[in-house]
This record gives C-alpha cells, sequence and structure tokens, in this order.
C-alpha cells in the first residue's frame, strides 16, 4: 500500500500544474470499480467529512485552511468539476506567490510591505474569529 500511494503521489507530482487534479482524476475513473469499491466511498465520505469539519473549526487556531484542501483533494479524484476547481486554484496561486516573492526579493521596503500586508490579513482573521465566536 505504501508503495502504490509513493508511486501515485511521484505520478501526480509529474503532471503540469494546472492539469495534475483531473489527470489524477482520469486515472481513478479508468480504474473505476464503481461505488461498491470501498476505497472510492472512503475518499468521498472521508473528504467531506473533512473538508466540513475543516470549515466549521477553521476559526480555531490550527492547520484549518490545509486540512480543508486535504479535503477537497481526496473529493477531486471522484468529481471532475472539483478536480477543475483545484487545478484553477493551483494556477493562481502559484501566480500569486511568484508576483509576492518578486516584490519580497526586490528590497527591504518589498519585505517590509509583505510583512505589513500579512500582519494585516492575519489581524483580519482573528477580528472575523472573534466576531463568530463572541458576537462581537
Amino acid at each position: 500500500m505504501i508503495g502504490r500511494t509513493k508511486q501515485s503521489w511521484r505520478r501526480f507530482e509529474a503532471s503540469r500544474p494546472g492539469h495534475r487534479f483531473q489527470e489524477r482524476y482520469r486515472r481513478q475513473q479508468a480504474r473505476e470499480q464503481g461505488w461498491r469499491d470501498p476505497r472510492r466511498l472512503f475518499f468521498v465520505v472521508g473528504g467531506l467529512v473533512i473538508a466540513i469539519g475543516s470549515l466549521l473549526l477553521g476559526v480555531l487556531p490550527g492547520p484549518g485552511t490545509l486540512t480543508f484542501f486535504l479535503g477537497l483533494t481526496m473529493i477531486a479524484g471522484e468529481f471532475y468539476p472539483v478536480a477543475r476547481l483545484l487545478d484553477w486554484a493551483e494556477v493562481k496561486t502559484r501566480k500569486l506567490a511568484r508576483w509576492v516573492g518578486g516584490i519580497w526579493r526586490s528590497s527591504d521596503a518589498g519585505k517590509a510591505l509583505v510583512a505589513s500586508v500579512a500582519a494585516i490579513f492575519v489581524a483580519a482573521i482573528f477580528y472575523v474569529a472573534y466576531l463568530l465566536l463572541f458576537g462581537g
């Protein structure tokens, strides 16, 4: 099982960004055994539980965003629209990361700007979490 997981990860990693999740979906569907396959049911139900749980507990400290995307990744192997959404999001995130990285490397002022915007963003998240948890 570990060998199969490593092989699957290598194939996923070797795929081009923007096509990874759709290719994974196609590979999953090619070996389809219907809904009677317990692995398929595990990925759908497990992915939904993880994604919804992450949304509900996302305002608490911890890796809520990462576990949300883990749940979506599990679901993407079974539902094509989710795979397309994750491919689109990966391309946009990489583009944003390159842009922010360019600003960060440009100068000390760029580093200060990125750090300030990140601090404001984190403060806004904590403020919204406070409002949701305690009713402001």
